[in-house]
């Protein structure tokens, strides 16, 4: 058997070895080309046997690992009716809930919710429990019951319960805001609107005034869907 020979930087003088004392290297070092010196031609290169002695076997192809696709989280259900009652147990709280709409009190004046009285509103333009948007619920602090005197109090991971028709969905609080509102620019009032605008994931937007003697600041407090299939 022949091998291609290449003789280029080779010296004449070394271009062919002695095979018995090659072989007897070989035989002593036991490297894994062994097999491949001893079926070669008795007249080999230094390079060629450098190379038949060192090269480097290539590994065997691994599986991919596949992936693996959590599946989707089930969408909670879509509420029928407007929401009804409220329930905050961490701050003690039990009140019903009655749909409430927008008035303008002047050509110049922003418009304003109704008046709940004694109840919880629940912002007939805004999201049904359920409709993937901003369900929006206001209240008092400090007249006419003062159901959200205590809102204030709430904390991070309080747990929120909504109940519309036989539905009970459950909500846990994830933020808490206090923002300026009267004394502000127009621009800041809009801003602030925004937090009982659409929105684009479920979410529970309760909103209130503050502080306990004054109106001056609106107290905001956003809570998301429970995770499903956690024990409340």
């Amino acid at each position: 058997m022949s091998l291609p020979t290449d003789g280029a930087n080779v010296p004449a003088s070394a271009s062919t070895i002695d095979v018995p004392a090659a072989r007897q290297v070989l035989l002593a070092t036991r490297t894994p080309a062994e097999s491949l010196v001893k079926a070669a031609s008795p007249t080999i290169t230094p390079r060629q046997a450098a190379f038949l002695i060192t090269q480097t076997p290539v590994p065997s192809p691994t599986r991919v690992p596949t992936a693996t696709i959590p599946p989707p989280t089930p969408a909670i259900p879509r509420a029928q009716t407007p929401p009804s009652q409220l329930a905050i147990p961490s701050i003690n709280l039990e009140a019903p809930i009655v749909p409430v709409d927008w008035h303008q009190t002047g050509t110049d004046d922003p418009v304003v919710w109704d008046d709940p009285g004694s109840a919880v509103g629940w912002l007939s333009s805004s999201s049904l429990p359920g409709e993937g948007s901003n369900v929006v619920l206001a209240g008092h602090h400090n007249i006419r019951g003062e159901v959200f005197r205590y809102l204030v109090d709430i904390t991070p991971d309080a747990e929120v319960y909504l109940t519309a028709g036989d539905i009970t969905y459950r909500y846990v609080v994830r933020e808490r805001f206090i923002i300026p509102e009267e004394h502000v620019s127009a621009k800041q009032r809009e801003q602030n609107a925004l937090w009982v605008a659409p929105t684009i994931d479920e979410r529970l937007t309760m909103v209130t005034c503050w502080p306990y003697r004054d109106n001056t600041h609106r107290l905001i407090v956003v809570a998301a869907p429970a995770p499903v299939g956690e024990a409340p």
